[in-house]
């Protein structure tokens, strides 16, 4: 349980950098908070389902994966796979989960009126929009 504390604390200032992030960018782009919403659940639903296959398996039961279908276990192996390097590299994927958590807090509490969140910050001159956009949206 401390450990999951400090990781949290350790976590937060990058999570919010981001999700202010993100939240800024699909207020600019979305026009409703159905559609914000929507804009931030693709990756972490992915990312879940990937992490709790690794967990499952993981746990000792491995037979829960496997279905006799050669297709939906290569799937699920490969799902499996892409949640270990995830859990593994919990550095970057903590941060990331956080952060779209924090984004979905800013944009609900945008569209109820409780806080207005500011316009994305200009790209400096000369620097190239492929570069600086985000991949996700």
């Amino acid at each position: 349980m401390t450990a999951a504390v400090v990781l949290v604390v350790l976590f937060l200032p990058a999570a919010f950098i981001y999700g202010r992030f993100r939240a800024r960018h699909l207020r600019q782009s979305r026009p409703t908070l159905g559609g914000r919403l929507a804009g931030l659940l693709p990756m972490p639903a992915f990312l879940a389902a990937c992490g709790a296959m690794a967990i499952v398996h993981e746990t000792g039961d491995a037979g829960a994966l496997v279905t006799g279908n050669g297709v939906i276990d290569a799937v699920l192996t490969l799902g499996r796979w892409i949640g270990q390097i995830e859990l593994i590299l919990f550095m970057v994927a903590g941060p990331y989960l956080l952060g779209v958590l924090i984004a979905a807090l800013l944009l609900a509490l945008d569209a109820r009126g409780f806080l207005t969140l500011a316009a994305p910050v200009p790209l400096a001159p000369g620097l190239d929009d492929t570069v600086a956009k985000d991949p996700l949206s």
